[in-house]
């Protein structure tokens, strides 16, 4: 285990943070009150009016010249707060693409993405990476996880660097979360002794155990067994249900239609199709077409979860 990761978990954590990921280095700078407002869906839940993330004619490519393809072609969509929402389509529809411009993970080349209130892309850097991390958490289909932290260790890191709670209360969340994803065996064991299923939910535990804003998932479920997967998409749906979060899946399960309340459907880089009710049953209509180009996932890279 790095020294200074095992020397900030041994105690509780101080004013200036010890970094070990890429996307938390400059968030130690203040972010202005009046410039992100600590605004929950709970709020926002008061007036259902209100969307907690919109997207307004969203364009992203990829390559220069005649090799660019566009990923994204002028996108919109809105979200509302305590709902389950999918992205389904085809492989190269640009689903994971969406997806990660509306967590903030990657720029857009036009268009505007607006969370609780906020243009989010014309936050500065540091602005951006704290809005993350006091509102978003990201469950990416390589796991991400610390490999020198057990599963249990794996949640409370989140609850200890990024809502400063006490050792006691991180580990009773962390475990109450991890027995829920059947891993209450499994909560001393490092992720090399656990299997891809296992790191998988631990992955989806850290996401949902701070009870954040916006969770955002590719594939949550794709490494699951039915049992397992069943969970999951339970404890998706309780996220959205009683903690108020504005849950986005990129998703080809269709064990999860039942459980959402919006279902978005992309082709070649364009949202063609949308469902929605009251009672969260909502099935699209497929499309077959796969002529988009298949250009490499961001929440596939092997990035450090930033929450």
């Amino acid at each position: 285990m790095p020294s200074r990761l095992f020397q900030w978990f041994r105690r509780p954590p101080a004013r200036r943070l010890t970094s070990v990921s890429p996307l938390e280095t400059s968030s130690v700078l203040p972010m202005p009150v009046r410039t992100v407002r600590r605004l929950g869906p709970m709020d926002m839940l008061r007036n259902p009016e209100t969307p907690a993330l919109e997207c307004e004619s969203l364009v992203r490519g990829f390559g220069e010249g005649e090799t660019r393809t566009l990923a994204l072609r002028s996108v919109s969509l809105r979200v509302y707060p305590g709902q389950l929402n999918l992205l389904m389509g085809p492989s190269g529809s640009g689903k994971s693409t969406l997806l990660a411009v509306i967590s903030g993970l990657l720029r857009p080349d036009g268009g505007t993405v607006r969370a609780l209130g906020h243009d989010i892309w014309r936050l500065s850097e540091q602005q951006m990476e704290l809005f993350r991390r006091r509102h978003c958490s990201y469950i990416f289909q390589g796991y991400n996880l610390f490999p020198a932290l057990t599963a249990r260790q794996q949640l409370e890191v989140v609850l200890r660097w990024g809502e400063n709670s006490t050792r006691k209360e991180a580990r009773r969340r962390a475990e109450m979360v991890l027995s829920r994803l059947g891993l209450s065996r499994k909560m001393t064991l490092r992720p090399m002794q656990l299997s891809g299923g296992e790191k998988q939910r631990v992955a989806i535990g850290r996401a949902l155990v701070k009870k954040p804003d916006f969770l955002f998932a590719d594939e949550p479920t794709s490494a699951l067994d039915w049992e397992n997967g069943q969970q999951v998409i339970q404890l998706l749906r309780q996220a959205a249900e009683e903690d108020g979060t504005t849950v986005m899946v990129v998703t080809h399960d269709e064990r999860l239609l039942p459980y959402s309340n919006t279902i978005f459907h992309l082709a070649d880089g364009q949202l063609t199709d949308s469902h929605c009710d009251s009672h969260g049953h909502s099935h699209p209509t497929p499309s077959h077409r796969n002529d988009g180009a298949g250009h490499r996932s961001i929440f596939r890279q092997n990035l450090i979860d930033p929450t």
